[in-house]
């Protein structure tokens, strides 16, 4: 498996060409070679993995999603209106958004799908184990696209602390407390008054240049292991509710052009990207106030289960991007 994925701030690809725009690379380390277990120590490795996998299949929020019976409040029913689509060559990707997070870049991500910006581009940028980006507007004709849509949006790092937020954890190593916004996960400093998104799996965020008032159209989804030294530095819009195996089909890039594919194909294209209308079925997220997710959690701090042995740090703090709340079209 990869170590976490470093990198500047900058992700937006240049007009001149596939580089980008400075030269901050990805430090990929490669994978450590695995000795052979041979066959006795294959068989303990699959009893072993099979246990981890049963306990840790409910955490895809692509699986079915087996919960306890919880009341109808304990549920964000996402809106239609922030909830978009992003067709594939491996499936359709389903995005809930939150408004509150980044309301202009949220108002942006809309207008641009609406207007067709995004219908028939790439997902020309993929760093594996970090982050797939789309969204260049090198391949458009500028003369046809609305300056507004093009224009720089001011940056929302962070935003006013909301009285709303579910805090999970405050021992968490990138924030003071971390906890869910609607069933988003967020970090709050409440001494600062201030909330952000936080970059776990799946998370839609805007990509910009070094320069911090840069986003325009590009964005990237979250398709590794949870980036959160970018925290309060990218202005986060949604988090993915539907399609993750889509995204972990894409086609990567090679590390040493920063993972921009040299060659695009219809396998990196972006058919058509839609916002829902009101006939589309609403999306519900979990609240961290559900009883399953309360459990769930619960076993991760206390280390209650017969599989764990060496409970010597318990309880211990809980990451909430591995801890997600789930997201289900039926609760």
């Amino acid at each position: 498996m990869y170590s976490s994925t470093q990198l500047s701030c900058s992700y937006r690809k240049q007009h001149t060409g596939s580089s980008l725009n400075n030269a901050a690379t990805n430090n990929v380390i490669a994978p450590s070679p695995l000795k052979p277990l041979g066959l006795l120590g294959l068989m303990i490795a699959c009893v072993v993995v099979f246990a981890i996998t049963y306990s840790a299949k409910a955490h895809s929020a692509d699986n079915s999603v087996a919960l306890m019976s919880g009341s109808s409040n304990h549920w964000y029913k996402v809106p239609s209106e922030d909830t978009v689509t992003f067709t594939t060559e491996y499936g359709d990707v389903v995005i809930a958004l939150n408004p509150s997070l980044a309301p202009k870049h949220v108002e942006r991500f809309k207008a641009l799908i609406k207007s067709g910006f995004y219908d028939k581009q790439y997902f020309y940028r993929v760093v594996d184990g970090f982050v797939a980006q789309a969204g260049s507007n090198d391949t458009h004709d500028k003369e046809q696209i609305s300056p507004a849509l093009l224009a720089d949006i001011p940056a929302e790092f962070t935003l006013p602390l909301s009285q709303d937020v579910d805090v999970v954890e405050s021992r968490d190593m990138f924030a003071p407390k971390t906890g869910f916004l609607d069933g988003f996960a967020v970090g709050l400093d409440e001494q600062r008054g201030e909330m952000w998104g936080l970059h776990c799996p799946g998370t839609v965020a805007f990509a910009r240049n070094s320069e911090k008032d840069t986003a325009s159209t590009e964005f990237y989804i979250v398709i590794g292991q949870a980036p959160r030294h970018l925290d309060r530095n990218m202005s986060v819009v949604g988090r993915v509710v539907s399609g993750m195996p889509a995204l972990q089909k894409l086609p990567r890039g090679d590390a040493q052009y920063g993972g921009v594919i040299q060659e695009v194909t219809d396998n990196s294209k972006i058919g058509r990207a839609l916002v829902h209308s009101d006939n589309h079925p609403n999306y519900y997220i979990q609240q961290p106030k559900h009883e399953e997710y309360l459990s769930r959690t619960n076993t991760g701090k206390t280390l209650d289960n017969p599989f764990f042995h060496d409970k010597v740090y318990a309880p211990r703090p809980v990451d909430i991007c591995y801890y997600k709340t789930k997201a289900t079209l039926n609760p």
